[in-house]
């Protein structure tokens, strides 16, 4: 007898990673499997500490209440029959309870008892999940939405609020009726996936990153050439595109961009024409600057690339590559642990004051700066810093606003191995820096850092790359076609 296929809280925070996940998890072709990623140790483990962390938040947060758990097991209905005899006696916590409406199945961390009239008594329950982020997320909010619906089914009662225990063990309230137009319009895209309907194509770095069925997402677009493959396109306007019979990177690149104007929600001149050009773009492999690139060549200039553990929240490495009198040094400044975040930051803001008044930052993204106002909050800042922040230049702004590439990510990984810069090391991007980061964090093996060194290097020399290239490249509004004339090499500022 074949499993029945359940909607579940988890199909949400997939559909936010990537629409096909939830598709793939239950219709994948045994070929179709084959092309399924394995997860890493770093995310296994991620998911071990975020039950472990559940574990903490509940032995501490709740130890003065009877916490009643509910045991899992295979069987939802037996699950479901133990947790609601827990809520008709009206037991105060109910941990790892079940859900349970038809073919929809829940499992919220917590249900706390709420004094208020609902079909089992003089009392109702709410919803509360723990997380291990510091921050709320969309996906928090839906998968309450959604165990705020069964338990309206459960209890003749919709719960006003729902709950996220954080990182830092805090608890986060959520008004659950705000989010309930987007919640009604993704459970019926989940439900159409559920009865066997494939999303339209859609490729984002969340596909590749997060959901283990990249390699579908990436094969799908290529293959019906759609355009998903268009930089920066949001579903809003890939669906409204598609909708007026725009529907591959060849009709994009003819498409009449005048008349589409403000035909539909997002539809507008501008972004019309910079899609066209991206699809133009991929049609004839063709590099494109759209607006001439100003970038000047200061006394000094810095590259500037961070390394997080974003599960901790933790800066581990502040990376410079400083460019002065043609020459070229790279400064890290590290926190072999936790503890010594501080003592970096500290050394970091030091370094900060000796710097002249000439100078400039360039990094790629904004992450640099958030981060820079994360540790200023939690240690401190000066008035070095603010002019370190003041004279940051975000590289990526600059790409995206002024260049258009064959290429469907415009992260640094991408652009700069387009135009020619290697990676030397065996890490290769983000996440599997974090992955070997905690691996040493547990070893202390020093070859590990030294890989995590090597990477961040890498980085902040893939930035001076970039900004030289556009330096020599980026001058003046042109077209490239192949064989592009830096394929063997171009003369360097430094």
């Amino acid at each position: 007898m074949p499993k029945k296929d359940y909607l579940t809280a988890t199909d949400y925070y997939c559909f936010l990673q990537c629409p096909h996940w939830p598709y793939y998890e239950r219709f994948a072709t045994p070929e179709e499997q084959k092309l399924k990623r394995e997860f890493t140790d770093g995310e296994r483990n991620r998911l071990e500490d975020g039950l472990l962390h559940e574990r903490e938040v509940v032995h501490e947060l709740f130890q003065e209440q009877v916490v009643v758990q509910i045991a899992t097991t295979e069987d939802l209905e037996a699950d479901f029959a133990l947790t609601l005899e827990s809520m008709r006696r009206g037991d105060s916590v109910i941990y790892q309870g079940t859900l349970l409406d038809g073919d929809w199945a829940g499992r919220p961390d917590l249900l706390r008892r709420v004094e208020g009239e609902s079909s089992l008594g003089g009392w109702y329950y709410e919803p509360i999940d723990v997380k291990s982020a510091h921050h709320l997320s969309k996906y928090h909010k839906l998968q309450l939405m959604f165990y705020a619906v069964l338990l309206e089914r459960v209890q003749g009662r919709f719960p006003a609020f729902g709950y996220i225990m954080n990182k830092d063990k805090a608890e986060l309230a959520v008004e659950l009726g705000e989010n309930i137009t987007e919640f009604e319009a993704i459970t019926r895209e989940l439900e159409s996936i559920r009865a066997g309907e494939r999303p339209e194509p859609v490729l984002r770095k969340s596909c590749l990153d997060t959901s283990p069925w990249g390699a579908l997402c990436e094969r799908l677009a290529e293959s019906t050439n759609d355009i998903a493959r268009l930089f920066n396109v949001d579903i809003r306007r890939l669906n409204a595109l598609r909708e007026l019979g725009v529907r591959t990177v060849d009709d994009a690149a003819e498409m009449d961009i005048v008349d589409l104007d403000g035909r539909a929600p997002g539809l507008r001149l501008h972004g019309l024409e910079v899609a066209k050009l991206q699809a133009q773009s991929l049609q004839r492999e063709q590099v494109i600057i759209r607006e001439e690139v100003l970038l000047p060549v200061p006394p000094l200039e810095i590259h500037f690339d961070i390394e997080s553990d974003p599960p901790n929240d933790f800066d581990y490495l502040y990376g410079c590559l400083i460019r002065e009198k043609g020459i070229s040094t790279y400064r890290p400044f590290l926190a072999k642990k936790i503890e010594d975040e501080g003592l970096m930051w500290r050394e970091f803001l030091d370094w900060v004051n000796t710097l002249p008044a000439d100078y400039q930052v360039i990094h790629y993204a904004a992450y640099e700066k958030i981060r820079l106002a994360v540790l200023e909050k939690r240690y401190g800042g000066s008035p070095a810093l603010d002019r370190f922040r003041e004279n940051m230049i975000d590289l990526k702004n600059t790409v995206t606003s002024s260049l258009v590439f064959p290429l469907y990510f415009y992260g640094l990984k991408y652009v700069a191995k387009f135009i020619g810069h290697a990676w030397r090391g065996e890490v290769t991007g983000g996440g599997q820096s974090v992955d070997v980061f905690e691996e040493y964090l547990g070893t202390k093996n020093q070859a590990l850092l030294d890989q995590i060194l090597i990477y961040n290097e890498d980085d902040v020399l893939a930035t001076a790359y970039l900004a030289d290239w556009c330096r020599r490249f980026a001058k003046n509004k042109t077209a490239y076609d192949k064989p592009y004339p830096w394929i063997n090499g171009f003369e360097r500022d430094y």
